[in-house]
């Protein structure tokens, strides 16, 4: 019976003690459909759940997270992988495969485009082409410190 309450009592330490402590606003790596993402700290819920923000994704994408889904803090710049399907879906996209640098853009420089930004759409003119990931934008009616460089899964059509 005493190799039972042992065994009770190392199980409850792996589960909930052996895991690091994240606090608000620490920008930490999350699972989210099988991929790691940049994700920020907003609260904790228990010694077990965080509420993360996703960086660079509206608020409606955050979530409460299990610590085994946390894999460890970021130090330095992140690398954003491309949206998860169930996301790209639901802004209008489809995820780019990564071998879509060498794959020609379907633009040309000079065609008017609209752009998606965050929840918004804007309109631009491209300006210049580096294959689908490098897509150079003047947005209308904007200055030039507003002109940027997009992939080809935020531009959804042309104008």
């Amino acid at each position: 019976m005493r190799w039972l309450l042992g065994a009770c009592v190392l199980s409850a330490l792996l589960v909930g003690g052996c895991h690091d402590d994240y606090r608000i606003g620490e920008f930490v790596w999350v699972d989210w459909d099988g991929r790691d993402y940049p994700a920020y700290v907003i609260d904790r819920k228990s010694s077990t759940k965080y509420r993360v923000h996703f960086d660079g994704y509206d608020t409606r994408w955050d979530e409460d997270v299990t610590v085994d889904r946390v894999k460890g803090r970021i130090k330095g710049p992140a690398t954003v992988p491309p949206p998860p399907e169930r996301v790209a879906r639901a802004m209008g996209i489809s995820p780019t495969p990564s071998a879509s640098a060498a794959v020609p853009s379907s633009f040309a420089v000079g065609d008017r485009v609209r752009v998606r930004w965050r929840e918004s759409v804007y309109t631009g003119v491209i300006t210049a082409l580096e294959g689908r990931s490098k897509i150079h934008v003047h947005y209308e009616g904007y200055g030039p410190e507003w002109d940027e460089v997009v992939s080809e899964d935020r531009i959804i059509g042309k104008r």
